[in-house]
C-alpha cells in the first residue's frame, strides 16, 4: 500500500485532447497503463484510484488493474479509475512485476529514441523496425519473440504456456545457418530431432516426444543444454485474463512478450 498523495494535481493534455485529475489514492484501485493510442498517458504510468480519465473520441487506453486483469478503455468518456477494479482481489506479485517490466521498457524506448532522434530513418531501418514486431527493447524480453501460445524458444529456459493439443513450433532468435536440435522429454525419456532450415526462424516441435506438462531438455549441437517446462493450457483465457494466467503459471517470458506487444501496438 503506497502513501496517499495529498492535493489533486491537474495534468494538462499535451494536445489539449486529454486530461487526468489525480490526487489521493491507494494501490488497491490503482491501474498501470500498458498501452495507449490517441491519449497523452504513456505505458508505465500509474493512475491512482481517485483519478478521473477524460478520453477524447477515438482514444484507447489499456490498463492493468491491481488484480492483474487488463481492460481497454475507449473514448469519448470520463472514466473514474477507482470504479474499475471494485471487488477484485489484489495480485501484488503480478502488479509489482508488471510495473517493473513496463517501466524498464519505457525507459529503454526513450533512450533509444533519444539516440536516433537526429538521424533520418533509412528505408532499411524502417523495414527492420516494421519487421521486428514484438522484438525486445532493453531488459524487457532481451531475447524476445512475439507472444504466442504455440511457440517454444530454443534460446531460453523456463516455463512455457502452450495451447493444449495444438501443434507447437520451435523458434530461434537468429535465423541463419541450418541448425539441428534434440528435444528430450525428461519424464518419458523420449528423444526427438528438430531441424531449422537455412534462414528459417521456426520449425515443428518433434511429435515423438509429446507435449504433455513436464520438463523437456533442449540440446544444441555444441553440447549446450537448457530445460523448459511445458504448461499446456485449455481453454485459453480471455484476452483480459491472459496476464493473470501466464503469471500464475510462471510463464514469465510470455508475460514480457505480451506486454511488449501491447506497448508496440500503442506507438
Amino acid at each position: 500500500m503506497r502513501k496517499k498523495v495529498g492535493g489533486p494535481v491537474l495534468i494538462a493534455a499535451t494536445l489539449g485532447m486529454f486530461g487526468i485529475l489525480t490526487g489521493a489514492g491507494s494501490a488497491v484501485a490503482d491501474v498501470i497503463v500498458i498501452g495507449a493510442s490517441g491519449a497523452s498517458v504513456k505505458p508505465g504510468q500509474v493512475l491512482t484510484s481517485d483519478a478521473t480519465l477524460s478520453l477524447p473520441g477515438g482514444a484507447r487506453v489499456r490498463v492493468m488493474l491491481a488484480s492483474g486483469r487488463t481492460q481497454e478503455l475507449k473514448g469519448p468518456g470520463q472514466i473514474k479509475i477507482g470504479d474499475l477494479g471494485k471487488g477484485e482481489a489484489v495480485n501484488e506479485s503480478l502488479w509489482n512485476d508488471v510495473k517493473r517490466l513496463v517501466a524498464t521498457q519505457t525507459s529503454a524506448r526513450e533512450s533509444e529514441l533519444g539516440a536516433v532522434r537526429s538521424v533520418a530513418p533509412t528505408k532499411s531501418s524502417r523495414s527492420f523496425s516494421a519487421s521486428r514486431g514484438g522484438e525486445a527493447l532493453g531488459e524487457l524480453g532481451a531475447a524476445g519473440t512475439a507472444f504466442s501460445w504455440r511457440r517454444v524458444s530454443v534460446d531460453r529456459e523456463g516455463d512455457v504456456c502452450v495451447e493444449k493439443s495444438a501443434p507447437i513450433e520451435l523458434v530461434r532468435n537468429s535465423p541463419g545457418r541450418p541448425l539441428a536440435v534434440t528435444i528430450v522429454n525428461i519424464q518419458a525419456k523420449k528423444r526427438g530431432m528438430a531441424e531449422f532450415s537455412a534462414g528459417s526462424a521456426t520449425t515443428s516441435w518433434p511429435a515423438s516426444v509429446g507435449s504433455d506438462v513436464g520438463l523437456y531438455a533442449v540440446v544444441l549441437p555444441d553440447g549446450g543444454r537448457h530445460e523448459v517446462r511445458l504448461r499446456p493450457i485449455k481453454p485459453l483465457p480471455a484476452a483480459d485474463d491472459t496476464l493473470r494466467v501466464l503469471h500464475g503459471q510462471r510463464c514469465l517470458a510470455q508475460v514480457e512478450a505480451w506486454l511488449r506487444g501491447q506497448m508496440t501496438a500503442s506507438r
